[in-house]
């Protein structure tokens, strides 16, 4: 599994063949060579499981161009949260009239190379990349409202928001190997995206910058644990989050984040979905090379 490099200039492929201004290619290849190091996980997941199903060894152009719109979708997305939480210094951060016209065109343009492959089930895939986008959409929307302030609450936004989008990805790759649409898949991605999301929040809290959420008065679990705790605080942070105080002790809540027993106890809700995810790879029909690269990404 991988195929990055073959997946960044499909992208640009796409991109260089649409039927747009050269200075607005020239914009969304930027776009897309702001993002060269990324993994392109998602696509990667797309023909992973597109050849896993189909029994493939190596993955042709055809379903790799599906991996490169699928990440396209991703980068839209990627820029309209990064526009919304203002919290980034990417090269649509600079210009944001611009970047909301990119996303656009991004999104067309991922809609347009499945339409126009060769696939027998791509309207299947299509169908699924509506529903699971618009449900990312919807998860986006509850995480900009600050809505997930307690533990199922916080868990169902990500699982709309971040599991959903593993689950576009991984859906869209066994639905054009297979034309079914596999719970099971669905499923496994969506408690990946939670496990992946819930080890990107407690890693954002030990980096005091721009994306700590206890900074900025947003939620995660380790925040909400200690929102709960009979301890001073508790009452500190609640202050915080209401602006009755401008300012928290930064070095005191390191302190607190470390011994409080919030980084454990958002571990061990991670560890809930990661078995979770377990038990579902174990059922799927691959090759124990294929389960065990799937079962990494919950670790």
């Amino acid at each position: 599994m991988g195929y990055r490099i073959e997946i960044i200039e499909k992208m640009k492929e796409i991109v260089l063949l649409a039927s747009l201004d050269d200075s607005f290619k020239a914009t969304l290849l930027s776009y897309i060579d702001e993002k060269k190091d990324s993994s392109m996980d998602f696509g990667a997941l797309c023909t992973f499981h597109y050849q896993a199903l189909v029994q493939q060894p190596k993955a042709d152009e055809d379903i790799i161009a599906i991996a490169a719109a699928v990440e396209l979708l991703i980068l839209s997305f990627d820029i309209i949260d990064d526009l919304q939480d203002g919290d980034a210094d990417y090269l649509w951060c600079r210009d944001p009239a611009m970047a909301m016209n990119a996303v656009l065109a991004m999104l067309f343009l991922t809609i347009k190379c499945i339409q126009e492959s060769t696939f027998s089930y791509k309207e299947q895939a299509i169908q699924l990349l509506h529903d699971f986008a618009l449900k990312s959409i919807n998860g986006q929307y509850l995480d900009i409202g600050n809505c997930g302030k307690d533990e199922a609450s916080y868990l169902k936004m990500i699982e709309t928001k971040s599991g959903a989008l593993i689950a576009l990805s991984s859906s869209i790759g066994a639905t054009l190997a297979t034309g079914q649409i596999d719970a099971r898949v669905i499923n496994y991605s969506t408690y990946i995206g939670v496990v992946q999301q819930i080890l990107n929040d407690i890693r954002d809290l030990k980096t005091w910058g721009k994306k700590n959420d206890l900074l900025n008065r947003r939620f995660s679990l380790p925040i909400i644990y200690l929102f709960e705790q009979p301890a001073e605080y508790a009452d500190i942070l609640k202050e915080y989050y209401n602006g009755t105080i401008a300012e928290i002790d930064t070095a005191y809540f390191k302190e607190v984040l470390l011994e409080s027993g919030a980084i454990r106890y958002a571990l061990a809700i991670k560890n809930v979905f990661k078995y979770k995810a377990l038990d579902l790879i174990e059922t799927m029909p691959f090759s124990s090379k294929d389960k065990e690269h799937l079962k990494a990404l919950v670790e």
